[in-house]
């Protein structure tokens, strides 16, 4: 018995063998990996861990950790891209679900960001470093 290959069946098995991230704008592939940075929360600023990494679909997904005094985790889910480098995320942890807008600047280390609740505009801090802050000169 001869068994025979269509191109079709081939370049789909090549397609499946690049890697989900290299679906994703430089800048966003660029942003996966781990952040630290302020985030809103209750009465103030406080620490968040964020984490992005590639969803199945292709897209970015993350995962956060609020240290408050009741420290807390929350989802980053939905992504769609809003400009270059720029993409609002739903988020969702125990308090509830809203927007997160953010904009990635992987080439400094930082992303800047802002959340609200369901229906309302993205304006509370939530920010992440790759390292620490930069220096206000």
């Amino acid at each position: 018995m001869r068994a025979t290959v269509c191109v079709p069946a081939v370049i789909l098995m090549l397609l499946a063998a690049v890697p989900a991230h290299a679906a994703l704008d430089t800048c966003f592939a660029d942003s996966l990996g781990s952040w630290r940075g302020p985030v809103w929360n209750g009465p103030g600023l406080q620490v968040m861990d964020t984490e992005f990494n590639v969803a199945p679909d292709g897209t970015l997904t993350g995962r956060y950790h609020v240290y408050d005094t009741d420290p807390f985790d929350g989802t980053l889910t939905e992504f769609r891209q809003t400009g270059r480098c720029e993409a609002d995320f739903v988020w969702t942890d125990r308090y509830g679900t809203g927007t997160v807008h953010i904009q990635f600047e992987p080439e400094i280390g930082r992303f800047i960001g802002g959340w609200g609740v369901q229906g309302i505009a993205p304006s509370l801090e939530f920010d992440g470093f790759r390292k620490r802050p930069p220096a206000v000169s």
